[in-house]
């Protein structure tokens, strides 16, 4: 079984983080299903990847290549089924903020680090959802790249990673 299918299965924001990583790593490599081959599975143990498993992510890489140049995906952007689960968080989140009322405190908890995130992306983001995904994909680049993350940010990261948990959960029940 892929890890992708994996954390869909049971944890869906995580698999959103996951999908976002995978389409930075497909671009850094140029698309190039070659070069994926070589320092991407050449680089897992035969222990934990036997061959008609490693033949399955190989094809895997291959369909998420020919999605993203079918989506004109190639410079920047998320898949649109990525982008379609977020749609469904959304309404989730616009629900549970009604009816559930943990929820309702966890997302007023994180209100202000979300709104602080909508408006320094200049328009380019306005859902409180994507808000908390960017957030947290960012950090992880953030250290991927060695760079300072200073506490206020790891703060909103921690609200962001709140509301993505609790939603995840609530979405993990819901199927």
């Amino acid at each position: 079984m892929l890890l992708a299918d994996k954390k869909k299965r049971e944890n869906i924001s995580e698999y959103i983080i996951y999908m976002y990583q995978t389409e930075l790593l497909i671009r850094n490599f140029e698309f190039d299903l070659d070069k994926i081959e070589v320092h991407v599975l050449g680089n897992i143990p035969a222990e934990k990847l036997d061959d008609s498993g490693r033949e399955e992510l190989l094809e895997w890489y291959d369909s998420l290549i020919t999605k993203m140049r079918a989506q004109d995906l190639q410079k920047e952007g998320h898949l649109d089924e990525v982008q379609e689960i977020i749609r469904q968080l959304s309404d989730l989140s616009l629900s549970l903020q009604v009816e559930n009322e943990d929820y309702r405190g966890v997302f007023n908890a994180a209100r202000p680090a979300i709104r602080q995130s909508i408006i320094e992306s200049d328009g380019l983001i306005n859902d409180p959802v994507q808000a908390c995904v960017n957030g947290v994909f960012g950090l992880l680049l953030a250290r991927m790249n060695g760079r300072e993350v200073s506490a206020e940010q790891l703060s909103m990261v921690d609200h962001f990673g709140n509301v993505l948990s609790l939603l995840s959960y609530h979405y993990g029940n819901s199927k």
